[in-house]
């Protein structure tokens, strides 16, 4: 995902975390931010040290509850955070964002032009084994020019345009261990708050074949850098209700 026409490792815009302390929850985007301007446990991710930094920036919505404003100017990174948090059947993600503006020519089926306004991107340990020969030379080649190696898989949620069906499944253009869920699409809902619930556990398995790993990072993502584009788009909370009993189907 992101970066030129031409392919690279580094512009996969998977949720790669160097958070010293592994969490076993979410922890909160309105909570008081630290001297980086950052909620607590949450920090700058680069796409590619080459792209200009999306800004992420604590504000308040009309209600006065705080909230991330981003600011893109042509730009991709995120923010995110390093979890350590089983996922059982029934567990649930809620959050809310707001978008007001679609990239022009935004698809992110394509290398090219790989935008969207909102993302939220799970990533998820898993048995390596499993991976393939490209697999592994994609880790590689990502921690070789990012630092970081990429996550056993990620599943990301995201606004697309009305090309997608609704909760359509999106191939990554660069790598088949990222999957996208199109939770919004077109533009209906652009500039009004939105909010989701979506069991995080079915959609992965519907994603990826079989049940998740543990969940090891959590990022949001706006960006414009192939698009060129610029605009802002807003987060609230996002929250893991833990709902049921744990079953052998769920991941160790």
């Amino acid at each position: 995902m992101g970066g030129c026409a031409s392919p690279g490792p580094s512009s996969t815009h998977a949720p790669v975390v160097a958070s010293p302390v592994q969490n076993d929850e979410i922890a909160p985007l309105s909570a008081a931010v630290n001297s980086e301007g950052l909620p607590p446990h949450w920090e700058t991710y680069l796409v590619t040290r080459k792209k200009r930094l999306t800004e992420y920036k604590q504000t308040t919505d009309s209600d006065g509850i705080a909230v991330i404003r981003a600011t893109i100017d042509e730009s991709a990174s995120g923010i995110a955070q390093k979890l350590d948090i089983p996922v059982y059947p029934g567990a649930k993600l809620t959050w809310r964002w707001r978008a007001d503006t679609m990239p022009v020519n935004a698809d992110i089926r394509t290398k090219r032009f790989d935008d969207a306004p909102v993302r939220i991107a799970l990533a998820f340990d898993g048995d390596s084994a499993k991976l393939t020969v490209q697999d592994h030379l994609h880790r590689e080649l990502a921690r070789l020019v990012s630092g970081r190696e990429l996550p056993f898989a990620t599943l990301m949620y995201t606004w697309g345009d009305d090309k997608f069906a609704a909760d359509e499944v999106v191939a990554n253009p660069y790598t088949g261990r990222i999957r996208s869920v199109v939770v919004e699409r077109g533009e209906a809902n652009l500039g009004k708050w939105q909010t989701y619930s979506r069991d995080i556990a079915k959609d992965y398995e519907r994603a990826f074949g079989e049940p998740p790993g543990r969940l090891i990072g959590i990022a949001i993502m706006s960006d414009g850098d192939n698009t060129q584009s610029k605009f802002t788009a807003w987060y609230g909370d996002i929250r893991l209700e833990t709902d049921g009993i744990p079953t052998t189907t769920a991941a160790k």
